[in-house]
């Protein structure tokens, strides 16, 4: 890296703190280096601290977001929300598309888009493998984009998406959560710059976290299948918010409602989360050319198949999604980068939790990666009693996740955190449906008839 830091040690620290978010970028870069599913945190983690390499690209280590922008984006200036050429609300046209992605559709049809007009020779995506397992594959005829699967919560070792770009020749456009990107391009940046080329189209994730193997362990728990038979999972589909539904090698189906089932709920809230995920300042996904993700707005909230928020940073971005537009496979309107904020919320956007977090940690002489985004200073951070207060939450709650308590867990939630459960619930209805922030004259929600052809 040239930020004029430099970087000692190896991944020791990863590894002690749970750090790790699995993209791979250390196994690239030394060969000593494996990564593999710790049987107590079910995470992905190294097996041993490698040496200078590994740490060098390591996202649990430090992401050089200022010079990683610099190089991805020359000329281009950050702001809060990292460069950013324009924000739009977006739809597929295609309602079956729309419907088995929940958030609008639009990746689907970018990467559909890309390789019909032979813009790209190759799409490396996620696929399903078997099982929890999944890994990334080249996909090379538009008519297999559709195969590929929504959004996938557990933790995941992406260490074939590297090697599919090391690899393959040609064009490539690459999908990805932000942790993974920077991991990539870490890689990229200081082993293999020759790969730069290669990549056309960077499609990013606005991410809601990644989430520990024993969120799995806890529904297979609460819904009655085995985590070891599982055939399939799939936590979108069928409507804006969709469900989890699991498949067995049995035959057995089970789903959740992700937005009203009581389990889903307690084993995806945030404490299940990888321990990186709570220090995470880039959720708006800074190095990624197309930005996707849910828009969670009171403007959006009639849409019946999900409508995708979209920040392009690049003029490509914004090419391809009104050539979209052009070619009828998607409705879009242009917003302002407000919606940014009010979709994920300012604790997310400008990190502040996360800043203030990090900060708890270090005061802790724990492992903390050093990360500085372009959103830093522009939130407020969190009170450091608020931030101690989950920290010892977090340590009690891993220990009880060790131990597979998950029941217990249930009960905890129903009973001493309800309070801040029901909380935000109410909270939900009333920004949401209530429009309570447009009421008191705190921001103007989009005109219903600016969505003339969404659904």
């Amino acid at each position: 890296m040239n930020d004029g830091k430099s970087i000692t040690g190896d991944l020791s620290g990863v590894i002690a703190s749970g750090m790790c978010i699995g993209c791979g970028a250390c196994e690239m870069a030394d060969g000593s280096v494996r990564v593999s599913l710790d049987p107590t945190r079910l995470i992905f983690q190294p097996e041993t601290p490698g040496g200078l390499d590994a740490a060098t690209v390591c996202p649990a280590v430090r992401v050089d977001y200022a010079g990683l922008q610099s190089w991805l984006f020359p000329g281009a200036e950050p702001g809060s929300h990292g460069v950013v050429r324009s924000v739009h609300l977006s739809q597929s046209t295609d309602e079956g598309r729309n419907l088995r992605a929940s958030s609008g559709g639009l990746i689907k049809e970018v990467l559909r888009s890309m390789l019909s007009a032979d813009r790209i020779d190759g799409v490396i995506a996620l696929d399903h493998v078997e099982g929890l397992e999944f890994a990334s594959r080249l996909v090379t005829d538009p008519d297999d984009v559709d195969s590929l699967p929504g959004s996938i919560y557990h933790n995941l070792r992406q260490t074939s998406a590297l090697e599919l770009l090391r690899d393959t020749p040609g064009r490539l456009a690459i999908v990805g959560i932000p942790c993974q990107l920077e991991g990539m391009w870490q890689w990229v940046r200081t082993k293999a710059p020759h790969l730069r080329d290669k990549v056309v189209l960077t499609v990013g994730l606005l991410c809601g976290w990644q989430y520990s193997h024993h969120s799995i362990a806890a529904m297979g728990q609460y819904l009655g299948f085995d985590p070891a038979e599982i055939d399939d999972i799939a936590y979108r589909g069928g409507g804006p918010v969709g469900k989890l539904t699991v498949t067995t090698r049995g035959g057995g189906a089970f789903s959740a409602s992700r937005r009203v089932d009581f389990g889903y709920q307690v084993a995806f809230d945030r404490h299940f989360n990888t321990t990186r995920c709570h220090v995470c300042v880039n959720h708006s996904n800074f190095l990624a050319d197309l930005v996707v993700g849910d828009a969670w707005l009171p403007s959006t909230v009639f849409t019946r198949t999900g409508v995708s928020l979209v920040v392009c940073r690049t003029a490509l971005a914004e090419e391809v999604l009104a050539g979209l537009v052009t070619d009828g496979r998607c409705v879009s309107i242009e917003v302002g980068p407000e919606e940014i904020r009010e979709s994920q919320t300012d604790r997310v956007v400008f990190g502040e939790f996360a800043y203030a977090y990090a900060d708890h940690l270090r005061a802790l002489g724990g492992h903390v990666p050093d990360l500085h985004g372009p959103n830093e200073g522009h939130g407020t951070p969190k009170p450091r009693r608020q931030v101690a207060k989950f920290h010892r939450e977090l340590v009690r709650k891993q220990a009880l996740m060790a131990a597979r308590r998950y029941r217990y867990l249930k009960w905890r939630k129903a009973t001493l955190e309800l309070r801040p459960y029901v909380t935000r619930y109410v909270r939900w209805f009333a920004v949401r449906i209530l429009r309570i922030k447009s009421l008191s004259g705190q921001r103007r929600e989009i005109p219903r008839e600016r969505f003339s052809g969404f659904r």
